[in-house]
């Protein structure tokens, strides 16, 4: 399995603060077009690309979401995979009531690389299906 390239170009746009500080500035849009609408300010041509560009921008971060998790699961799965071929040397080189656990142990963890591989899948699945719902 090879290693997936990570970029960290934009990482500052993405840190926590600012994640946070989007959402609440999103939350209060939703509030005051809540109200303009509940005193009956019609949708206007300019609202609904608002809204549009909303739309698509919350694809674009379900997106990278899906993206970072699928690379955190391959990331899991290979410590995973170290850790069984750990286990594994050291049923080598354990005494005889030690190499038992030692190889459920290993086996364990290759089962536990085999569900993020899957994950991973699943996550890359639901990216290349948001980035196709972006260019429709």
């Amino acid at each position: 399995m090879s290693d997936t390239p990570r970029d960290h170009s934009a990482s500052a746009q993405y840190a926590p603060e600012t994640r946070a500080h989007n959402a609440r500035a999103r939350a209060n849009e939703l509030r005051q077009r809540l109200s303009e609408l509940e005193h009956g300010e019609p949708a206007t041509a300019e609202t609904a690309h608002r809204a549009h560009v909303r739309a698509q921008e919350a694809l674009e971060r379900a997106s990278l979401a899906h993206q970072a998790s699928a690379s955190r699961h391959l990331d899991a799965g290979q410590a995973h995979r170290r850790a069984a071929a750990a286990h594994e040397q050291a049923a080598i080189l354990a005494g005889d009531s030690a190499v038992d656990a030692h190889q459920d142990a290993a086996q364990r963890h290759r089962e536990a690389a085999e569900l993020h591989d899957v994950a991973a899948v699943e996550e890359s699945a639901a990216q290349e299906e948001d980035d196709r719902r972006l260019l429709d």
